[in-house]
């Protein structure tokens, strides 16, 4: 008489037969042979990583929030496709004040040509200066704020308006990097962007689109002389490019690792519709390193073509109100900007001390004074839990032109991952 099986036993088989089909290769195929996946992306790769904060604002100010909390989590993604080719991307989500923001700071491919050089398309941190590109992230720069000549990413407490954002832009630029021997490096980078356009924020204020008002007679995207102050410029904006100009711009420099590092840059485009209104920007970058202290400097000018607002018929009639005819006509005006901060950290175990002074000039177009000069000293202290993460306290001093009380006292957790 057949003794009945036991009843796991079926299981047991089953798990077994599984096992041996994750094993035995299916017909036609080798049992070390690559899979799909395998044949397409070799050497293939995915990383996620990033970086993110939480910080405690109490702001000093008329007329402004007094304290609120804010969040930030930018998490950046890298897919190698091969030993040549890599994607990467970043988006940033922020919560500051019951405001939910998001936004794409890059998405970028590189493309590795040899030793030397690396292409990069999509959207990417434009290689202008070095705080945009490298330091802007919440655990690597050392305050809660950024300088005070940028105006994003911790800028709530500028001491008069900011000269440029945290820099980002679509389009392709050329990285290179030569080794010359005894730890010196010369690096260069040139890139082909669409360019700023007039933020539409600052369109909607600086004049309308009525006909025969400035903005109208200029061609939508024309910044404005009105009421003393410029208009913004908006960078990695536009997907589709306002005008048939591209900003053109690079970056050269030199680095004796890791004590020394120099570099120049620059760039120019036209940012209105008609391309006949122009925005350049040079900056010198300087960083050295000894031991615990650190030292980081910028110095940054920047030039924008202004359409005056006082002479409307005189414009408007300017050969058939283009921009090009309001610059024959002398109704152009160039504001030009200059601005710089250095700061200076002490790493002593887990503390660092850190002091940072930002400077911004008048901004003058001719003899009249556009923008206000302003100073700001920040005052920093960190603990670093871990490398990667840090408790951030800061003090800003601010001095205006205008008599204001805007001094600014933050908290920050932040943390790269």
């Amino acid at each position: 008489m057949k003794q009945p099986l036991p009843h796991h036993l079926p299981f047991w088989i089953g798990l077994v037969l599984f096992a041996l089909a994750g094993i035995v290769p299916a017909s036609g195929q080798e049992a070390d042979g690559p899979s799909d996946a395998d044949r397409f992306f070799p050497r293939q790769g995915f990383m996620l990583t990033g970086y993110g904060g939480a910080g405690y604002n109490v702001l000093l100010a008329d007329g402004e929030t007094p304290n609120n909390f804010s969040t930030i989590f930018a998490p950046i993604m890298l897919f190698q496709i091969s030993d040549r080719f890599l994607f990467e991307g970043e988006f940033e989500f922020e919560i500051e004040e019951g405001v939910t923001a998001t936004d794409l700071e890059y998405a970028q491919l590189d493309v590795s040509l040899n030793d030397h050089f690396t292409l990069v398309a999509g959207k990417f941190l434009l290689p202008f200066a070095n705080f945009s590109e490298r330091f802007h992230p919440t655990w690597i720069n050392r305050l809660p704020s950024v300088p005070a000549v940028y105006g994003s990413h911790g800028a709530a407490a500028a001491p008069t308006d900011p000269m440029l954002p945290i820099l980002s832009d679509i389009g392709v630029q050329l990285r290179g990097a030569f080794d010359l021997g005894n730890f010196q490096t010369v690096t260069a980078e040139v890139f082909v962007t669409q360019g700023p356009v007039v933020a539409p924020d600052e369109e909607e204020s600086a004049g309308g689109h009525d006909e025969g008002g400035p903005l109208a007679a200029a061609g939508k995207g024309a910044a404005i002389l009105s009421g003393g102050g410029a208009g913004g410029l908006a960078f990695g904006s536009n997907t589709s490019d306002n005008n048939n100009n591209k900003m053109v711009g690079g970056r050269l420099g030199f680095s004796i690792s890791p004590y020394f590092e120099a570099n120049v840059s620059g760039m120019t485009a036209a940012y209105d519709a008609a391309g006949d209104l122009n925005f350049s920007a040079l900056a010198l970058h300087l960083e050295g390193r000894h031991g615990p202290f650190t030292l980081h400097s910028e110095f940054i000018r920047t030039w924008q073509d202004l359409l005056e607002e006082e002479d409307h018929e005189g414009l408007a009639a300017a050969k058939g109100a283009s921009a090009t005819g309001a610059l024959n006509e002398g109704l152009v005006e160039t504001l030009a900007r200059s601005g710089y901060w250095v700061q200076l950290a002490y790493r002593t175990g887990p503390w660092q001390p850190v002091v940072r002074w930002s400077q911004l000039f008048d901004g003058k177009a001719g003899s009249e004074t556009l923008t206000d000069a302003g100073r700001q000293l920040a005052l920093g202290l960190d603990y670093w839990f871990e490398p990667s993460f840090v408790l951030k306290l800061e003090y800003l001093i601010n001095d205006e032109e205008v008599d204001i009380d805007n001094n600014r006292l933050a908290l920050q957790l932040a943390f790269g991952f």
